[in-house]
């Protein structure tokens, strides 16, 4: 029957100071000396161990009886294992009383079958009693235990620091918390009944009727997602968003929405980008007067000066010694790097070229520069393009720049590519190389982290024009950037 059987139906019988027991085996001896009366009837004082006999009757169909009652006592004393034991003993002393040495083997065989029988039922009947109890018990315990799990989901719903509002198919609410109330403005109370609708934004309720139909379509919502709400006093609160669809049998119920308030967040993060645009802004603004300085003043006294030192070396020199005029020529060699390292910084802070002829021909000059000063072989390719806001054309330089900068101190690469596309009103720029490559972190703003600053730079710029920034890189196989803007051609 198995261990754990022993131990819900028979753990009484193990104990041997259990009183019933040995109640139970005296009557079963006593009761079996009765039934073999005859056998007996040579040995002093067990030959009057008789109960037919004492009370004058000639047959034994009342020992078959108490056999059956002591079947049931001991089921009830000693468990079901007990019981069956007993069922067990008794109909083997019947059975052999009935074979061997009843004159009535008909009647006894009978009697001895219906005891059996009667006491195999019973026990049966207390056996599901038994369980019909245990199980019972273990429903009881069940029942608590959902209980107080009921109690404490409700509990959490209740206090959790996020709004929680569950909504059938149509949209209207079931079921609200607490935090609800801070969220939109509406007391858990008012919101039962009420259609989200009533709670969003046309552009958010659009968003919301996008992702109910990829629930339906059983595409999971792994990220969170921002929706702008209606709160009662009609402001609009920004809210960090996690669905789930409720199934029951295989059909969907309701949907689950978790939301976090990120207004003064959201709010915080719009001016950070403010005052980085305004910095960037600023700083292009003293990148474009300094380029201008260097190139309309400091590069324009060196080549005065360059010019000076050459008319002065020509004049005078059949009348200076050799020394004097090797001394000249390096001052003139000297003013003519200082003259080109002047006008290449101008044009590195801020190019005429740009300015002037837009974007496509100011990466063209960017990639012949690397080439020129480094010998990394850059080829470019370019749509056709529409004519850009100034904006997006600095925005696009800038990133393009940075990339060949990072191309020119860290690649280790012999060449590199330059691709400007337009599709779908967004302007592409790709930059790649194959050079070394480096290890990515799980995040673009994780760069800084690590030092990597001209990456963050270049994402910051891509972000402030609505725009992205992709950055993929393998050990030994190279880097790829890239910048897609969205724009509006002018």
């Amino acid at each position: 029957m198995g261990i754990s059987y022993v131990r819900r139906y028979g753990r009484q019988i193990t104990g041997l100071k259990n009183p019933h027991l040995w109640i139970i085996i005296i009557l079963f001896v006593v009761l079996t000396l009765s039934h073999y009366t005859e056998l007996l009837s040579k040995t002093p004082i067990l030959s009057h161990v008789s109960l037919p006999v004492s009370l004058g009757l000639s047959r034994h169909s009342l020992e078959r009886l108490l056999y059956l009652l002591l079947v049931l006592y001991s089921g009830w004393a000693l468990g079901i294992i007990g019981g069956w034991v007993l069922l067990l003993s008794s109909g083997v002393s019947m059975l052999l009383r009935s074979i061997f040495v009843s004159s009535y083997f008909r009647d006894a065989m009978l009697e001895s079958l219906a005891t059996l029988v009667t006491g195999a039922l019973a026990i049966m009947f207390i056996q599901s009693r038994h369980e019909s109890k245990q199980r019972l018990g273990i429903l009881e315990k069940t029942m608590k235990e959902l209980e107080l799990s009921r109690q404490n989901y409700e509990e959490l719903f209740s206090n959790a620091t996020d709004a929680i509002w569950i909504h059938d198919m149509e949209g209207n609410i079931t079921l609200a918390n607490k935090a609800c109330e801070k969220l939109t403005g509406y007391t858990a109370r008012e919101l039962i009944g009420k259609n989200v609708s009533q709670l969003l934004t046309p552009e958010a309720l659009a968003l919301a009727r996008q992702v109910k139909a990829r629930l339906l379509k059983g595409e999971s919502m792994d990220q969170r997602y921002e929706q702008q709400l209606k709160r009662k006093d009609d402001s609009e609160a920004i809210a960090q968003l996690a669905t789930r669809l409720i199934v029951s049998q295989g059909k969907p119920q309701a949907f689950q929405n978790m939301a976090r308030d990120i207004t003064k967040e959201r709010k915080l993060q719009d001016n950070l980008q403010f005052y980085l645009g305004e910095c960037l802004k600023a700083q292009e603004e003293e990148r474009k007067r300094l380029a201008s300085e260097l190139h309309d003043d400091s590069s324009q006294q060196i080549l005065l000066l360059t010019h000076s030192i050459d008319n002065l070396a020509s004049k005078a020199g059949n009348y200076l010694p050799q020394e004097l005029r090797d001394a000249f020529e390096k001052l003139y060699q000297l003013s003519q790097q200082t003259y080109e390292g002047i006008r290449r910084y101008a044009q590195a802070l801020r190019p005429r070229i740009l300015d002037d002829l837009g974007l496509l021909p100011a990466v063209k000059w960017l990639a012949q520069e690397l080439t020129n000063l480094t010998g990394i072989q850059v080829r470019v390719k370019t749509d056709i393009i529409p004519l850009l806001p100034p904006e997006t054309n600095l925005i696009l330089f800038r990133i393009t720049q940075e990339a060949l900068n990072n191309i020119h101190r860290h690649s280790e690469a012999s060449e590199a590519n330059i691709t400007v596309e337009y599709q779908h009103e967004e302007v592409t720029v790709a930059i790649s190389d194959n050079g070394k490559g480096f290890e990515l972190p799980k995040q673009l703003s994780d760069f800084a982290g690590q030092g990597k600053l001209g990456l963050t730079g270049m994402a910051e710029r891509a972000k402030l024009a609505g725009g992205q920034l992709e950055v993929t890189s393998q050990i030994g196989k190279g880097t790829r950037i890239i910048a897609k803007i969205p724009i509006k051609p002018l």
